[in-house]
């Protein structure tokens, strides 16, 4: 992403929106195991996710 992509879609005040999550406990390892699968090296368990949650997207920006 660009320097001008990065302000349109995140870092402009007039058009971005900050959300607080929380999170309890009971599911703060799958949230981990998500965001390490999301976010880490390996390509392969990435795409699996995407595959098998594609379905349930309902705002896509592309």
């Amino acid at each position: 992403m660009d320097a001008e992509q990065l302000w349109e879609t995140t870092m402009d005040p007039e058009r971005r929106v900050l959300l607080r999550i929380n999170m309890d406990e009971d599911s703060q390892s799958e949230m981990d195991l998500t965001f390490s699968t999301l976010m880490g090296d390996q390509v392969e368990p990435r795409r699996e996710f995407i595959d098998a949650n594609a379905k349930y997207v309902q705002n896509l920006d592309i």
